[in-house]
């Protein structure tokens, strides 16, 4: 097993609130990771239970396979390599009808980050990978070096949301003339040479925006996120619940549209007999964000947003 294991579970309590209490459930966990937040939930299940656990992280998967077997006496569990839009369909055609919970805790997982070779992080010197499935064929360093200047310019100021890209990617076409961009350093190196003074003087590391849009490219994450939505919103059994855990605006926005069309015209009058009381209602009518102390504990939390919806 891989020495980058250990994950702290973000909006642990908050997560914990919306576990539905006093009956067996289907538990569906589309973003497993290390099982944080799964081996926590699965403390609450009662006997008899089904625990379905997603990851395209094969690595992810093996771990908690073991680390999760300790529940195998009591609750019936399931594992899917699978990305989280493939995997819904995937489970019906298994035989699987709905889900009585469903947790979305999207984007990289600390492991992933913490692990050099995993190319996630700008912080580590470490081969351009950042491949969520390492079956992957696309890698970030296949972006850098054979990507078109308007290809580029996609994933910087569209998926990345750069506000200043374009001395990047001149920079980045000139460099590979010459030779390959192999590493994370090699990239953050060619960001810093290209940026604008003021760009440095700001708040944060300079290459955040950029490292996060080639790692939406090569995980296609965005897509990823509106078709797994869908796709959990429409497996939620009655009474179901999805919750979902973004880390920026761009994703929350997502989630928030998502959950927003399906619930606007789910109001229900107790008065009124005989009217149509399918749809959803939202759980969270604000988002929730962490508490300062959980930010303290742990400071990865911080930009951490919460969502919440159930299914009539």
């Amino acid at each position: 097993m891989s020495e980058f294991n250990s994950h702290i579970p973000v909006m642990l309590d908050e997560v914990l609130s919306f576990v539905p209490k006093g009956k067996k459930i289907t538990y569906l966990d589309l973003t497993l990771g290390r099982a944080g937040h799964a081996s926590n939930i699965m403390d609450k299940m009662l006997a008899g239970s089904t625990f379905i656990g997603v990851d395209r992280d094969q690595e992810a998967l093996s771990y908690c396979e073991q680390y999760l077997s300790r529940y195998g006496k009591t609750v019936k569990q399931y594992f899917l390599h699978s990305t989280f839009s493939k995997a819904i369909p995937i489970l019906r055609k298994s035989g699987f009808a709905g889900a009585d919970l469903i947790l979305m805790d999207i984007g990289v997982s600390s492991p992933q980050f913490d692990d050099p070779k995993r190319g996630f992080s700008y912080r580590y010197d470490a081969l351009l990978d950042m491949r969520m499935d390492q079956g992957d064929s696309l890698t970030a360093k296949t972006v850098i070096n054979t990507y078109s200047e308007t290809e580029l310019i996609r994933v910087f100021r569209d998926l990345g949301q750069c506000k200043i890209y374009y001395p990047v990617v001149k920079k980045i076409l000139k460099v590979r003339e010459e030779k390959e961009i192999e590493t994370t350093f090699e990239l953050v190196d060619i960001i810093k040479n290209s940026l604008p003074a003021r760009e440095l003087r700001k708040e944060g590391h300079p290459a955040k925006q950029f490292f996060l849009g080639l790692r939406y490219e090569v995980n296609h994450e965005i897509d990823e996120l509106k078709s797994a939505l869908k796709e959990a919103l429409n497996f939620l059994n009655p009474k179901g619940r999805l919750i979902v855990i973004s880390f920026n605006s761009e994703e929350d926005k997502i989630v928030k549209d998502a959950f927003k069309a399906v619930s606007e015209n789910s109001h229900v009058d107790k008065y009124k007999k005989g009217q149509d009381e399918s749809g959803y209602i939202l759980l969270t009518k604000k988002p929730l964000v962490p508490t300062e102390k959980e930010i303290e504990e742990n400071n990865r939390s911080k930009p951490s947003i919460l969502r919440a919806i159930e299914r009539r």
